[in-house]
């Protein structure tokens, strides 16, 4: 921290917040309010005598409540920059404080927030986590019993500088304790609180059982667990090692504690699963590891940075395995336990990745995207009366489309990524796609559909995930019907209500919609974005009389190609088994609903001259590829 803090090309802006974050990659424009200490800084030398004259004392956050600290305090004896700040929120304002710096006049009670913008090409996300508050779970008794502590308490308790100065106590008394019991997976692996395994549990809880060990050799400690996991380098040996110590590990999960009022010592009820026997253990102190959750403001972050989260709140990275640092926003990236729970090894890894990316970006002139991004007809946007819609903004995961009360919606050409949703999405065919336009989408369907399109089945699939199960499934030689014709799209989401009813008006016999899992999609929130609107286009195609059976909806990945060879092959049998006149008498029976429905869409600048082809006809070559 030192040493970053010397570095002449670090500026660290301490006691800070980041209030807005404008631009894209190479120009992101950040605001930060830096809040008011009330100190100088650059007269503040950190003595600490105004502290060792103020007379409020309040609960310290960095030793966990478990000793106090004055109203003007640091953080803690190493803290960078090391400059005192007064909490008006306990502030008497008695000015003990004043007096006792004396000559340096380095407190000033009339400081106000300051305000600055930073012109930025990278972001790195490093905000941390915060550990599961277990007070929740009433069966433990933490905050009722005061010998229930947290693994945080514990290291505090354990450590040289901490409030103790590293002897080990019981709250209830000051006595060292005899005995100790660890509970593992407190808040997480529950699905009443977090589903998921917070990952390094299992190893802080078996280090701070061996410095317990080594420190009281004879105290009795016990591990209750559901599962031990200690998959990296070194970490099985060190299992071994508490084992050898005399650790003892219950494989199960504690029932309930209980206190026994007089001595304070608790008694912890579980079932020991290897025994299948249940026990109850009186102990001197009990342990809990809690779970690292998302910081409380994560949300807040995620709002201002344009952000996904994953179920369990964590910031979500671009892909797990191909791009892990990266986030869905170009330029921003993310290290350490912000983008999920781990260790301090891997998010010594996880920064490092993230800088060399960061670099990257800094290292670059000029930065290439895609040329498959939206664009917006401003001409079109606004609807006949005038009235500006909205629906590409919440279509678009990453934030690149903006609207202005009055004005036509706006897309960031640096931040789009070419998912196609908003194309989608835009009721008055007002947005369009670059190298994937309606004009282009629809000359291939018709094409497909030219000859006896009532044998045939169309299938939309999206780049990332079906068309690359499609490409599986031939590579794979895994055979199906040839009586299916595909499109590709870059993203379920481009895969628009329109093109499917279209479809139909030109005869198709069946049509398939497919895109990735929900998990996997390229595009952060496109295959949500295409569920719902495939939600609704069922209810359509049902209400002008196609029989359901004719449009399926499958999300298949690029390794499923055994699948995608057994949804067309199951869609042909379907198909064959239909009747042919039905399905020419229920297209004939749609057609004028359908066109009512595109009559919009067929007006639209992009699509007049294309739809007012006839079946057999082409549009100039020239035209079309333009």
């Amino acid at each position: 921290m030192v040493d970053a803090a010397r570095h002449p090309k670090v500026e660290i802006l301490s006691y800070s917040e980041v209030e807005r974050v404008d631009g894209y990659i190479g120009n992101f424009l950040v605001g930060v309010a830096q809040k008011p200490r009330y100190v100088i800084a650059d007269q503040c030398t950190g003595c600490g005598d105004c502290a060792r004259v103020c007379p409020i004392e309040i609960p310290n956050a960095f030793e966990m409540g478990l000793a106090p600290r004055k109203a003007i305090d640091v953080p803690h004896g190493q803290a960078v920059p090391l400059v005192y700040t007064i909490d008006m929120d306990h502030c008497i304002q008695c000015f003990k404080c004043v007096t006792a710096c004396g000559h340096r006049d380095a407190i000033d009670f009339s400081q106000e927030a300051q305000y600055s913008e930073l012109d930025v090409g990278a972001i790195i996300v490093a905000t941390g986590f915060e550990s599961f508050d277990p007070t929740v779970i009433p069966e433990y008794g933490y905050g009722v019993y005061p010998n229930v502590i947290t693994a945080m308490e514990l290291e505090r308790l354990d450590n040289s500088a901490g409030p103790t100065v590293g002897r080990l106590v019981r709250p209830s008394d000051g006595r060292e304790p005899a005995s100790m019991a660890i509970i593992q997976c407190v808040g997480s692996r529950d699905k009443r609180y977090n589903e998921y395994c917070s990952g390094f549990c299992c190893m802080y809880a078996i280090k701070n059982a061996i410095l317990m060990k080594q420190m009281i050799p004879s105290m009795e400690i016990s591990i209750f667990y559901m599962d031990i996991r200690t998959p990296s380098k070194g970490y099985e040996e060190f299992y071994n090692q508490a084992r050898k110590m005399g650790i003892r590990f219950i494989h199960g999960r504690p029932s309930q504690i209980t206190q026994d009022p007089v001595t304070h010592n608790l008694f912890v009820e579980a079932e020991d699963q290897e025994l299948g026997q249940v026990l109850e253990l009186e102990t001197d102190l009990v342990v809990l590891s809690a779970a690292a959750i998302p910081r409380a403001d994560a949300a807040d972050v995620s709002t201002k940075l344009t952000l996904s989260r994953s179920p369990g709140g964590f910031f979500m990275e671009y892909h797990p395995k191909l791009r892990p640092v990266d986030s869905p926003t170009d330029g921003i990236f993310l290290a350490g336990a912000a983008q999920g729970p781990k260790d301090i090894p891997a998010s010594v890894s996880q920064g490092s990745a993230a800088a060399a990316r960061a670099a990257r970006v800094l290292s670059s002139d000029t930065w290439e995207i895609e040329p498959i991004i939206a664009s917006v007809d401003p001409d079109v946007c606004v609807s006949a009366k005038g009235i500006k819609c909205g629906l590409c903004v919440p279509a678009c995961p990453y934030g690149a489309i903006s609207c202005v009360t009055g004005e036509a919606a706006h897309v960031t050409s640096a931040k789009c990524h070419g998912c196609g949703g908003c194309v989608a999405e835009c009721p008055h065919s007002a947005i369009s796609q670059h190298h994937f336009t309606d004009v282009q989408i629809v000359a291939q369907l018709r094409e497909l559909l030219r000859d006896n399109p009532e044998e045939k089945i169309l299938a939309f699939m999206c780049h990332w995930c079906s068309s690359a199960g499609a490409d599986m499934a031939g590579t794979s030689h895994f055979e199906y019907p040839a009586d299916s014709r595909g499109i590709r799209v870059m993203c379920s989401a481009r895969m628009d209500q329109d093109f499917v009813l279209e479809a139909f008006r030109r005869g198709a016999g069946m049509v398939l919609l497919s895109g990735c899992h929900p998990q996997d999609c390229h595009y952060i929130t496109g295959q949500q974005v295409a569920a719902k609107r495939f939600d609704r286009l069922q209810d359509q195609i049902q209400r002008l009389g196609i029989s359901p059976e004719r449009f399926r909806i499958e999300w298949i990945s690029a390794a499923e190609g055994e699948k995608y060879a057994r949804v067309i092959t199951e869609m042909s049998e379907t198909l064959k088994g239909l009747d042919r006149e039905q399905i020419l008498s229920e297209n004939r029976g749609a057609r004028d609903a359908i066109e009512r429905r595109l009559r919009r869409w067929k007006a639209s600048p992009q699509m007049a001259e294309l739809m007012a082809v006839g079946a057999d006809e082409l549009p100039g070559g020239e035209e079309l590829d333009r």
